[in-house]
């Protein structure tokens, strides 16, 4: 593949929408958006097409003219987009999932038939409404030679960079992925929760939260995480640990203080190591 010029997309939901949009500013055609024919999700097909002068369609009336067909769908709805494929008289060069945990085995359907496929996924977060930024951000790829070529000239398009990963360590791929985002974000919301219980008003506890998570961001980013733990964990106040566990208890963020207590207790510079196991073990077997 010489030259990428054309691209369509089966979904229209926050991943199919933007990086649709952020390769169509780049030049990029974007030939058709093919979506379910349910009226929500026609509805948002028309949408995005329109937006980016293409053609909205479902399946069943695509062309899949385009250089590389790129699937935006549920982990659990690219089998079946498979086989659905793999019975059309023609189909494109190239096709890709997005899929951060399935590999391009998945597709395999279509791969007999001659597709060169491969998967693609973005660590990145898209959520709808938010138009993200890929410039500097990594795909992992893997697939067939030419698939792979095609991910590498869509990622540099988006100036993004890209890594090969084993079809075989995609699923800790992506729980690290999962880590990086929707869980921090699970996380950041237990912490808010609990500001607000603290007193802290509603219009406030975010604005309180934004520096020291940046903060601690910056410096986890920079120097590690061992360099960048603080709190009573580092200092070994086990006494204020213990008034944590009790202001908590009964809670739903209980749960989570604990469990990232117990790994740091595990993995970090802690100081009175063994006590603060102790304490969070007593801790557990007291909810027995």
């Amino acid at each position: 593949m010489n030259r990428l010029k054309s691209i369509s997309f089966v979904g229209a939901g926050a991943l199919a929408s933007g990086l649709a949009n952020l390769l169509h500013a780049q030049g990029l055609q974007i030939q058709e958006v093919i979506a379910r024919a349910n009226p929500a999700s026609r509805r948002k097909s028309v949408k995005l097409a329109r937006s980016l002068g293409a053609t909205a369609t479902t399946l069943e009336q695509a062309h899949l003219g385009c250089d590389v067909l790129f699937l935006a769908v549920p982990d659990e709805a690219v089998s079946q987009l498979s086989h659905s494929l793999a019975s059309r008289a023609v189909l494109p060069p190239v096709v890709l999932h997005a899929s951060g945990v399935l590999s391009s085995h998945v597709l395999a359907t279509l791969a007999v038939r001659g597709v060169h496929t491969g998967s693609a996924h973005p660590m990145m977060t898209f959520v709808a409404g938010e138009a993200p930024s890929l410039t500097g951000a990594w795909f992992a790829l893997e697939g067939s030679p030419r698939a792979l070529q095609a991910a590498r000239k869509i990622a540099k398009t988006l100036g993004a960079r890209s890594f090969a990963i084993t079809p075989a360590r995609k699923a800790l791929y992506h729980a690290f992925g999962a880590m990086l985002s929707p869980m921090l974000a699970a996380e950041l919301e237990a912490a808010e929760r609990l500001g607000r219980r603290a007193g802290i008003a509603a219009r406030d506890v975010r604005r309180i939260m934004e520096p020291i998570v940046l903060r601690t961001v910056h410096n986890l980013l920079r120097n590690g995480a061992g360099k960048s733990f603080s709190g009573p964990l580092a200092r070994g106040d086990v006494r204020t640990v213990a008034l944590h566990l009790e202001a908590l208890r009964g809670s739903p963020e209980s749960a989570v203080y604990r469990a990232l207590m117990e790994y740091a207790a595990h993995t970090l510079p802690v100081k009175r190591g063994d006590e603060m196991k102790k304490l969070l073990r007593v801790e557990r077997r007291s909810r027995v």
